[in-house]
């Protein structure tokens, strides 16, 4: 799996881009054949004015260009960056099972001919 972080306003440290790559991984991992990409953009929204503005976007890249981006705006960086990894699981899950389904309906068609339902 293709992981790309950017930071925005502020300095990524190794030790934040290493909790981000584990995250992700633990999160996103068991798709990794069907995930093209993983992107992760952290910003302070506010700057030093303090208050709930850590943003982490994580955007998922599935291989029929279908793109999955999350949000999700925190006091603490950290996290942030724990519940967008943990939505986007949710989400690409919902988005592989939808998909699936409607290959197996084209299948189905395909095989037993125009609206036939069975």
């Amino acid at each position: 799996m293709n992981i790309r972080i950017q930071a925005k306003d502020f300095s990524l440290t190794a030790a934040l881009d290493a909790e981000i790559r584990k995250q992700v991984d633990q999160a996103l991992g068991r798709f990794d054949m069907y995930i093209v990409a993983v992107d992760v953009f952290l910003s302070d929204v506010n700057g030093p004015k303090g208050g709930r503005d850590k943003a982490c976007v994580i955007r998922v890249q599935l291989p029929n260009r279908t793109t999955i981006p999350i949000e999700t705006v925190r006091s603490d960086l950290y996290a942030a960056i724990f519940q967008s990894t943990r939505r986007s699981r949710r989400v690409v899950r919902r988005t592989l099972k939808k998909q699936k389904r409607f290959e197996r309906s084209l299948l189905r068609e395909m095989r037993y001919g125009e609206g036939a339902s069975g």
